[in-house]
């Protein structure tokens, strides 16, 4: 089944949403804003993700 993943990005937190090929929500929670923390919890809770996007607030940079 497809997973599809957001992300909201915060400096210390980030909060994660995901939502099968349906569109029903499938996992809700929070995790600390580093890559590693990041990697763990997607690989554990949406290994099969087909997208991944985020949003990030004043503290990222528009090129």
């Amino acid at each position: 089944m497809k997973q599809y993943v957001g992300l909201d990005v915060s400096q210390k937190e980030t909060s994660v949403g995901e939502v099968d090929e349906t569109g029903r929500p499938t996992y809700q929670g929070r995790v600390a804003s580093d890559p590693g923390a990041l990697a763990a919890l997607l690989g554990k809770q949406a290994p099969n993700a087909e997208r991944i996007g985020f949003e990030t607030g004043s503290m990222s940079n528009w090129p």
